[in-house]
Order: structure tokens, then C-alpha cells, then sequence
């Protein structure tokens, strides 16, 4: 299976994004994602195990039967290399998985953060926005290299009181 294949499938995703900086059992990640059955989250963690793209961070007995914790193994991001040979139908496909994957984490986080059927999107740093800019490509890099070196310094933060996971998305092209 093509790694973009292994990793954009809409269940396999949200698996791996829910491991990002931590080490879940099967339990943990089925709260996580309790819209989706646990004998699919199985499967899935199957399949992702055999490709190595996630491994088994420890494993120890709990009432008979062996618990097992899983972490990211690499980096669930595409290389351009892996990213090159992709037809222009593909590129497509693979962003209609991701972007719907965004709108169903979106739509968990408002409906789990919302009261009384509102949601004050400032106190947990929420929101969406878009920006139109002018610029060069000589610019582009220089401001995309500026917000790379940010996040890449706040991803090596570990989870600490206080500290709640946040997603950046980034989706840029020419109008």
C-alpha cells in the first residue's frame, strides 16, 4: 500500500493524529474517537503495526489479557518525494480525506466545548480564518520558514498541566 494511502484513509488519520506526543492503548484511543466502532479502530492499529508507521510502546497484563500502549513510530507527514508522482485527481482525493477529516475533528471539538448550545471560541484558541497575500516565492519561503521553526519549537513541547494539544492547519495556494 502507498504510504499517502496508508496514512490519509479517513480512520487511520485520526488514529494517528490522536498519537502525536503521546502512547495510547486501544481503550484510550476508542474514548478519543468514540464515533468510530473499536473493532475498526482494531484494524486499523493492525494495519498501521505491519507498516510501521506506529509501534508498541509497552505491553503489560491487565486481568489476563495483554494491554497494549502504541505510539507514532515516523512522521505521519508526506514528503514531497512521496508527493510527486501523484496525479492532479489524487492530490484531490487525498484533500477531500484530509479536509473532511478536519471538519469531523472540528465539529467533535465545538460540540464537546459548547454550552447551552454556544461555544466561545477565544478561550481555547479556536478558530478559522483565511488571508489573501501578495507576495514573492522568495517571501513565501522567508514567512513559511518563520512559521515552521515556531511550530517545530512548540511540537517538541510534551504534554504538561496546562498544555492541551492544539492543531495547525496550513492549506496555501495561488488564487
Amino acid at each position: 500500500m502507498r504510504r499517502p494511502d496508508l496514512i490519509l484513509h479517513p480512520v487511520r488519520f485520526r488514529i494517528l493524529e490522536t498519537l502525536i506526543g503521546e502512547s495510547l492503548t486501544t481503550q484510550e484511543i476508542a474514548d478519543r474517537l468514540s464515533d468510530v466502532p473499536k473493532s475498526t479502530i482494531y484494524r486499523h492499529l493492525k494495519l498501521l503495526l505491519e507498516s510501521e508507521v506506529i509501534a508498541i510502546d509497552e505491553s503489560r497484563p491487565v486481568r489476563g489479557v495483554i494491554e497494549r500502549s502504541y505510539r507514532l513510530n515516523q512522521s505521519i507527514r508526506l514528503g514531497v518525494e512521496e508527493m510527486a508522482d501523484m496525479t492532479p485527481e489524487e492530490h484531490v482525493e487525498y484533500f477531500r480525506t484530509y479536509a473532511m477529516t478536519l471538519v469531523q475533528g472540528f465539529s467533535n471539538f465545538v460540540q464537546s466545548a459548547a454550552v447551552d448550545g454556544k461555544i466561545d471560541m477565544l478561550p481555547h484558541r479556536a478558530g478559522y480564518s483565511e488571508a489573501f497575500v501578495f507576495a514573492t516565492t522568495a517571501e513565501l519561503d522567508e514567512a513559511f520558514a518563520v512559521l515552521n521553526n515556531t511550530l517545530m519549537g512548540l511540537a517538541k513541547n510534551h504534554p504538561a498541566a496546562g498544555r492541551h494539544k492544539h492543531k495547525f492547519v496550513i492549506i496555501t495556494h495561488p488564487e
